[in-house]
């Protein structure tokens, strides 16, 4: 048990620094916008408007760690 809380952790602090990088690489790719008006889309990105978005990465990748944790309590138990 103390075996899989320990990958398990480190499966979340990888989760969580790959996501930190990723979030940062995009921020880093964005054009500042000039004056009032926004700058044009990307066409990938409007394409894969969710799957582009960190955020809605991140939510995918912990809500699928949360069932992982809850079948896994469930089976153990």
């Amino acid at each position: 048990m103390n075996l899989f809380v320990n990958i398990l952790a480190i499966a979340i602090f990888g989760t969580l620094a790959v996501s930190l990088l990723y979030t940062l690489s995009v921020a880093r790719q964005q054009k500042a916008v000039e004056g009032d008006i926004d700058t044009k889309m990307a066409k990938p990105v409007k394409e894969n408007i969710y799957l582009r978005n960190p955020i809605f990465l991140a939510y995918i990748i912990f809500f699928a760690l949360v069932l992982f944790i809850i079948l896994f309590v469930a089976i153990t138990f």
